[in-house]
């Protein structure tokens, strides 16, 4: 498979199937190396290097983080998870959700019908750290109302 070095500025600068899978192997490790994103996705380095660099100027990508494990010793139970309940005053809601969508406390978020927009099922340290959270994601503008649910019990 080899990179066309025209398509993405052909189809404005769109997301493919490539740098899905790009994006998919980053947020798997972040750390990755060129030479080995280029193995995974047959591409040459440059290739590499030049979608990614696209997709940062796009801002697809705006940051590379660590992500940190229990600390030793650490209870598996440690920490906090909640359900937030999301409805936008904004329509269409792509663009407000976009700007919380990759924070690193939303650990899956749902988008449905009915009362609500928006489930996002998160992970924090304790209730300071959800209250800090609801609050962050209350100040963004085109989000209405934010409620927290405490997950008692996983299943």
């Amino acid at each position: 498979m080899s990179e066309n070095p025209t398509a993405a500025r052909q189809n404005g600068g769109a997301r493919d199937g490539l740098d899905e899978r790009l994006i998919a192997l980053l947020t798997a490790n972040a750390r990755m190396t060129l030479t080995a994103l280029a193995q995974k996705l047959a591409l040459s380095r440059t290739a590499v290097q030049a979608r990614m660099a696209r997709l940062e100027r796009d801002g697809v990508i705006t940051a590379y983080r660590a992500i940190l494990g229990p600390r030793p010793g650490a209870g598996v139970d440690e920490g906090l998870s909640a359900v937030l309940s999301i409805t936008f005053s904004q329509r269409p809601c792509a663009p407000v959700v976009e700007k919380f969508r990759h924070w690193p406390e939303i650990a899956h978020y749902y988008s449905v019908t009915g009362p609500l927009d928006a489930y996002a099922v998160v992970k924090v340290a304790g209730a300071h750290d959800l209250s800090q959270l609801v609050d962050r994601l209350s100040a963004i503008p085109g989000v209405a109302e934010v409620r927290s649910a405490v997950v008692l019990k996983g299943g």
